[in-house]
């Protein structure tokens, strides 16, 4: 699930704002306030890993865009170049990748920094920050590798020998190196306990690498003399260096496991090991570590031992990262924008030949979902009478014998008798409105999005709109709604559904948008057990109505 959003220099935000999301978040604020960038930003992000093989950083256009935010210039506060756009995302670790983080913690946030220092120059990746969710402390810090290095040296430093693999690194844009990462204990304990436990087991394992090392080296040495002698080049030197430096760390390794050390010693060891570490980037996302060169030597004394075992990973920063970063990609694979305007309806559809899973962004799949799905009609239906619409769809060819042409219709049930009307002859709350409650129940963990759903609704039905929210988070469906909305109506049956304990508070994250002069302002809106607001509305949002009573 999508935890929580925060941004910095990003379209009306300006300050660091951090947004919380629940199962059900609502947005609200007066218009041009900042609403719609929490939703852009994560449009921003998702459209561009989409679009990945365009190859580009950042995209805020594409052809097939979610979201249209023009120029990089124009997405920053104040348009001004000098800034630094941020953006964290805090969601829950994948199953498969929880023991790389301390107990009983899943969640976790990755920021991305951008940059373009003028208009001439490309969109850069300034910095990647990954954070502890619960405490919101750094884990690690990476940055884009120094530009000024060569490839030879930078392929050295990672202990790659073979000049074959400097070719691998077409830009240094593709890489980013740590520059810092934590050395608090909770991290490094369960690693440094099961090190102590089979401290023994692990030195005679060191020595006998070493060992081998040593005779390989010794081999390295002759061949690299007889070379010297013919005054040939030395294809052998980059090799040579690389088991040196094994010995170099494999030594310090052996004088660590003979000696009695503590966890401090431990993680002042590990880190200098990994401070270093290296990741080759596609678009903004890590993706693989190219930095194992230099400790390859630990998995053969230690991963086939601590497979065995049941205890957590050892600490790995690189690993880590590349995860926080697939969980972020499936985050976004999973949300659904819906547009703020819905296509409007026709009288007859042509079946695609295909089988849609969804309805689409402008819900221009929805005729060939329900055309193809009979049993989603009749949920629909069900719905469309909880929410008291008086309508129930009626999708058929159209012609006696099945074919490619067919038609969605209404049948208006509020009618002494029943009548069959078109789509398009019905208001067009209706038409905006049907994907939504569609999309809804056809969803299963999913992350739906939505801008202004009551517009062309009544007061009623915008209410109603929060049953459905609120059956739609629970199982099975277990989807998340972030909802941008000015309607008072919706909160104040999510506010009796939870005073009639149906939901829960903290399934519900009220957001209260503000402009100020130095960029929006994000306020969280706590409800109690009894649905009432813990808060106050800022600027006497909603309880402007009582003035025009007076």
């Amino acid at each position: 699930m999508l935890q929580a959003l925060e941004l910095e220099n990003f379209k009306a935000f300006g300050k660091r704002a951090c947004i919380p999301f629940a199962p059900i978040t609502l947005i609200f604020g007066e218009n041009s306030a900042g609403k719609s960038s929490i939703l852009h930003a994560l449009y921003l992000l998702k459209q561009t890993i989409e679009s990945r093989e365009s190859g580009a950083l950042l995209l805020p256009r594409t052809e097939n865009e979610i979201v249209d935010l023009g120029s990089f210039q124009e997405m920053l506060f104040d348009h001004d170049l000098d800034r630094t756009l941020s953006i964290r995302v805090a969601t829950t670790m994948n199953k498969e990748d929880l023991s790389l983080l301390p107990s009983e913690n899943s969640k976790i946030a990755i920021e991305f920094g951008f940059k373009r220092t003028s208009l001439k120059e490309e969109i850069l990746l300034a910095q990647i920050g990954i954070y502890n969710k619960k405490s919101s402390k750094c884990i690690a810090k990476f940055q884009p590798l120094n530009t000024t290095e060569k490839h030879e040296e930078f392929w050295k430093r990672m202990g790659f020998s073979n000049p074959s693999f400097h070719d691998l690194l077409t830009s240094k844009l593709d890489v980013v190196e740590c520059t810092w990462f934590t050395k608090a204990a909770e991290y490094w304990e369960p690693e440094f306990e099961w090190c102590k436990e089979n401290q023994q087991e692990i030195l005679e394992r060191v020595e006998k690498f070493k060992a081998n090392s040593e005779t390989i080296f010794n081999l390295s040495d002759e061949i690299l003399q007889d070379i010297k002698e013919s005054n040939q080049k030395l294809p052998h030197e980059l090799r040579h260096e690389l088991i040196r430096n094994e010995i170099k760390y494999l030594n310090a390794d052996i004088e660590l496991f003979t000696s009695n050390f503590d966890l401090k010693t431990y993680i002042s060891k590990s880190h200098r090991e990994k401070i270093n570490t290296v990741l080759r980037m596609q678009g903004f996302l890590p993706t693989e570590d190219i930095s194992i060169a230099k400790n390859r030597w630990r998995p053969f004394y230690l991963s086939s031992m601590h497979r065995q075992s049941e205890r957590t990973q050892f600490f790995d920063v690189g690993k880590l990262v590349i995860a926080t970063g697939r969980a972020l990609e499936q985050t976004l694979d999973s949300l659904f924008p819906m547009s703020p305007f819905r296509r409007p309806p026709q009288r007859w559809y042509i079946f695609s030949g295909t089988s849609p899973e969804d309805v689409g962004y402008q819900g221009d799949l929805l005729p060939d979902l329900l055309f193809r799905r009979p049993e989603l009609v009749q949920e629909t239906d069900t719905w469309l009478k909880r929410l008291d619409m008086g309508y129930e769809l009626d999708v058929k060819s159209v012609r006696e014998n099945p074919g490619d042409l067919f038609e969605v219709r209404l049948i208006d049930t509020h009618r002494k008798e029943p009548i069959n009307v078109g789509l398009p002859d019905v208001g067009f709350g209706i038409s905006q409105l049907l994907p939504f409650v569609v999309q809804s129940l056809v969803s299963e963990k999913r992350i739906l999005s939505i801008e202004q759903p009551e517009v062309h609704v009544h007061p009623k039905l915008q209410a109603d709109l929060g049953d459905l929210l609120a059956e739609c988070i629970k199982e099975p469906r277990q989807n998340q709604f972030i909802v941008e909305t000015h309607s008072e109506h919706l909160i104040l049956r999510l506010q009796r559904l939870v005073r009639q304990e149906k939901i829960k508070p903290e399934d519900i994250s009220v957001i209260y948008i503000s402009r100020r002069p130095d960029g929006a302002k994000a306020e969280r809106l706590h409800l109690d057990k009894d649905g009432d607001f813990i808060d106050d509305w800022p600027n006497g949002f909603f309880p402007e109505r009582l003035r025009e009573l007076r």
